[in-house]
């Protein structure tokens, strides 16, 4: 590749770290013309480097990033070699602490604490299990930026407090101390082990009062089939219905951290989530009902 080449294929990289653009704004930001910014976008396409999709009739396009990001979402490489550099600190501190490596739900809560009380602003969501970084956790970053000693001291402190903890009881006080009435409940419903059916009602009757708007409609299926089959049939499927659920979470607890919108993220990924939901919660109803 040409140093010419080379250089018109990671300004239009430096663009698209930063967020989706059309041709346009490719155009004007790497100031090269819109003819050669879409040649370049086609070889980049052809080469899996970037993807594209119409959104509101513009041609937008997305680096596809090699870090695993959750959902592929781009993160601006400062922010990026902050996170990492935070990691390696942490995954340091907890060995010299615990003579153990941190796991990724200690890593995220950690980094969830930092950049709430430092306000970092880092794309920090919530997901699945809580607080959860879109730059994955892999255990093997280093320190590619230097920290301040302000980020350093917290850290410190907050790796002593949460890695002497075990995942369940970490997730559980960061629920109670948030007061994430959703996923406390949630949190009871794993627990629930009696015939109480009315104990039963007001849970599944908490879980459709506290999930999100455009869920509650599966939720409430999901109540419903619990109601009829019993929690041990539908506590064969809660992982499924969960994920569905905090992916909606996930996408409306970082739209803060983006200037732009994640639709074209999350959206297909969701509904694909959804189907799924609704179909095993079907299946189970259905079966039950042929075996009667």
């Amino acid at each position: 590749m040409s140093d010419k080449t080379q250089k018109i294929v990671d300004s239009i990289k430096a663009v698209l770290r930063n967020k989706p653009s059309s041709i346009s704004e490719i155009t004007r930001e790497s100031k090269i013309n819109w003819r050669t910014a879409e040649n370049y976008l086609e070889m980049l396409k052809n080469l899996e480097v970037v993807e594209e999709k119409i959104i509101k009739n513009t041609r937008t396009f997305f680096y596809k990033h090699n870090q695993n990001n959750y959902f592929d979402l781009p993160i601006k490489p400062k922010e990026a070699k902050l996170i990492s550099s935070i990691y390696s600190k942490i995954k340091e501190t907890c060995l010299n602490l615990y003579n153990k490596e941190p796991t990724k739900t200690q890593a995220y809560k950690i980094i969830w604490s930092l950049n709430k009380k430092l306000e970092l602003n880092l794309p920090v969501g919530w997901y699945r299990y809580g607080p959860c970084c879109v730059q994955v956790y892999q255990g093997d970053e280093k320190e590619e930026t230097k920290l301040s000693n302000n980020i350093i001291k917290e850290i410190k402190e907050t790796t002593k407090e949460y890695c002497i903890m075990d995942n369940i009881s970490l997730q559980r006080m960061i629920y109670t101390k948030e007061e994430k009435n959703l996923y406390l409940t949630k949190e009871k419903l794993l627990d629930f082990d009696s015939e109480d059916k009315n104990e039963l009602n007001n849970i599944l009757m908490d879980l459709i009062k506290y999930t999100p708007k455009d869920t509650i409609g599966i939720t409430t299926d999901f109540a419903r089939a619990t109601l009829f089959l019993g929690w041990n049939k539908t506590r064969t499927i809660f992982d499924i219905f969960w994920k569905y659920i905090t992916m909606v979470i996930f996408k409306e607890s970082l739209e803060g951290c983006y200037s732009f919108d994640l639709d074209p993220y999350f959206d297909d990924k969701i509904e694909d989530a959804k189907k799924e939901a609704q179909l095993e919660i079907t299946n189970l109803v259905r079966t039950h009902l042929k075996s009667k």
